[in-house]
């Protein structure tokens, strides 16, 4: 009996994985997210697009901000979720993309500038120019996953983030210069290091295995990762009661 329970489920493990069902594929329901996303092509990002709209919109946000827009994968999403909010996402990138062929173009605002420079001289004037407060609701990351550079974004930037604001980071699961996709099919990417996920340890004052998914709260923030498709990190700010923030902090300081 028990040898034939055990055929039984090796046959039905055999028909699962000969229908793929392994694998995952990508699908655009929502209405924006449908019309705004081209045909899904296999890149280092589509695997998380749907995250981060469904992160964006959560947020019920005014105000979101990109820093590095690049071939504008990321944007469209972002501009799905502004679209559908009713809010202003502002991309910033060191080279000119504002002749990107994006939809919803009425919500989104591109500044060329050094993030760190805008950051610190010139995003509250041009807050007070766009008439809204300069508080974050969502800023994604995905610049040059330096070290040093995803160092100095979060100290500039993370001061701005609204009161239940998200940051999002891209590339935080780098270090291999292979990544996996969920329908299985892996590509090739520059071998950055920890560049990324260093930082956010810092930050958080933790040690992570970016190769693992996991979830953690430290540092008054949510943490949630995915380590495929190079990685994505959300932290969300969270609020927590005061003898509970102090046991967590207690948590944290042994960890660290």
């Amino acid at each position: 009996m028990r040898a034939s329970s055990d055929l039984v489920r090796a046959a039905r493990e055999a028909v699962f994985r000969f229908q793929g069902r392994t694998h995952y594929q990508q699908r655009f329901y929502e209405t924006h997210l449908a019309k705004g996303i081209r045909e899904a092509t296999k890149t280092d990002i589509c695997d998380h697009l749907n995250t981060l709209f469904f992160m964006a919109v959560s947020a019920r946000p005014r105000l979101i901000v990109e820093l590095g827009t690049r071939g504008g994968e990321s944007t469209r999403a972002l501009l799905c979720a502004a679209a559908f909010s009713d809010a202003i996402l502002l991309s910033v990138d060191i080279d000119d993309c504002a002749g990107l062929d994006l939809p919803h173009r009425e919500n989104w605002r591109f500044v060329k500038a050094d993030d760190i420079e805008f950051g610190l001289n010139r995003f509250k004037q041009w807050c007070r120019e766009e008439g809204v407060e300069p508080d974050i609701d969502v800023l994604f990351i995905d610049t040059s996953h330096e070290c040093e550079h995803t160092r100095d974004e979060i100290r500039v930037w993370s001061p701005y983030l609204a009161k239940s604001g998200v940051m999002i980071f891209h590339d935080s699961n780098t270090r291999n210069g292979v990544y996996a996709r969920t329908d299985g099919s892996f590509g090739y990417s520059v071998n950055r290091g920890r560049g990324v996920i260093k930082p956010i340890e810092e930050f958080m004052g933790r040690q992570y295995d970016e190769n693992a998914f996991f979830t953690d709260f430290a540092n008054g923030y949510l943490m949630l990762h995915f380590p495929h498709c190079n990685g994505l990190t959300i932290l969300k700010k969270h609020s927590v009661p005061k003898a509970k923030e102090e046991i967590c902090a207690s948590e944290t300081k042994k960890i660290a």
